[in-house]
């Protein structure tokens, strides 16, 4: 810049360095400019993985007009919207040429997803998450065209009855604390890989023989919190996945079947706050055997003589949760052994 006088320098590099630092207040690479995506807000992370929080989305027609804005890279890591009151439909369409890998939509209102609303991420989502909200409507039917998903999670939602779902690679699927009473006999059986289910805080009274068997990788099942009295012979196995975690805690169970439960191993079984007044050894003794833990706080159970295989046994009772007790409130880890020796 020979010639130039010395301050003409000086301000053409002052000019061109806020020129820059405005350029980087309004962007970070790949993330679309602020202003175009405004309310929503874009992060990236040191692996250009792009999040992207719509949470302040005043409507369905401010989120499409947030989609169809000038968006230069548009395959994002995840898309949030959090304790949201305006959106009630994911209208298709909405999200533009977008794509996720992670769909979480919580605690809001929304009561539908439309059809084709997520089929840009067909290819890409792993994880779809839209916990607490009203959802009553769902493209079920659309589940086999996402070929990467493994998290289908839609608990505390108004789904009227169990959905049909096929998937060849969802690993945990949740439809916990919705509206419907019973899960039919196939109700899993187009998800063979699925080794996460819950199913609790519905209102489900009876477990059909075989809803819960035929997944080979299943090991981990929530049942807790419906209205289950009776669990029949062959209704849940765990055998393929080598131990299982079970969840029935306050239900209105009295009674299981010999073999009802199968494929424990050393894993646990949760039963606290049922009706069991019989530990009968036949149904008990095997899980016990196999090394699983047993949870049966807050049941009314009798503790005469019909316990005393399990009082006897301080194997067993080392696998009894501490605070299990007898329907007068006396703990079984109190009950002298001696006694069930001498008179039983």
């Amino acid at each position: 810049m020979a010639g130039y006088p010395r301050f003409l320098v000086l301000l053409a590099l002052s000019l061109c360095s806020c020129s820059r630092a405005k350029d980087a207040d309004l962007r970070s690479l790949p993330c679309p400019d602020p202003q175009d995506i405004s309310p929503c807000i874009c992060t990236v992370d040191s692996q250009h993985n792009m999040d992207i929080d719509c949470s302040l989305v005043e409507s369905e027609d401010q989120l499409a007009r947030v989609f169809s804005a000038n968006i230069p890279f548009t395959k994002f890591n995840m898309l949030r919207i959090k304790d949201n009151k305006k959106l009630s439909v994911l209208r298709n369409g909405d999200l533009g040429p977008a794509s996720f890998q992670i769909i979480e939509v919580k605690n809001g209102v929304l009561e539908e997803v439309q059809d084709g609303a997520l089929s840009q991420s067909y290819s890409t989502a792993t994880r779809i998450d839209f916990q607490s909200n009203r959802l009553s409507k769902f493209p079920f039917h659309e589940i086999p065209s996402f070929t990467s998903l493994s998290r289908l999670w839609l608990s505390v939602n108004s789904l009227p009855e169990f959905p049909t779902v096929s998937s060849d690679t969802l690993t945990s699927v949740g439809f916990g604390s919705n509206s419907f009473r019973e899960v039919p006999l196939n109700g899993f059986q187009g998800m063979k890989n699925v080794n996460t289910i819950d199913v609790s805080s519905n209102q489900i009274d009876t477990i059909v023989s075989g809803t819960y068997t035929d997944l080979p990788h299943l090991s981990v099942l929530f049942m807790e919190n419906n209205d289950l009295s009776h669990i029949p012979a062959g209704a849940i196995d765990f055998s393929g996945s080598g131990s299982g975690t079970l969840y029935l805690s306050n239900n209105n169970i009295s009674s299981i079947a010999v073999g009802a439960i199968t494929g424990l191993n050393d894993g646990i079984i949760v039963l606290n706050g049922n009706s069991l007044t019989v530990l009968e050894e036949s149904t008990f003794a095997p899980f016990l055997k196999e090394g699983a833990t047993l949870d049966i706080d807050d049941n009314p159970l009798g503790c005469g003589c019909e316990i005393a295989w399990l009082i006897t046994n301080p194997e067993y009772m080392t696998l009894i949760s501490s605070e299990a007790s007898c329907y007068d409130g006396e703990m079984l880890a109190n009950l002298d052994p001696t006694i069930y020796e001498d008179f039983c």
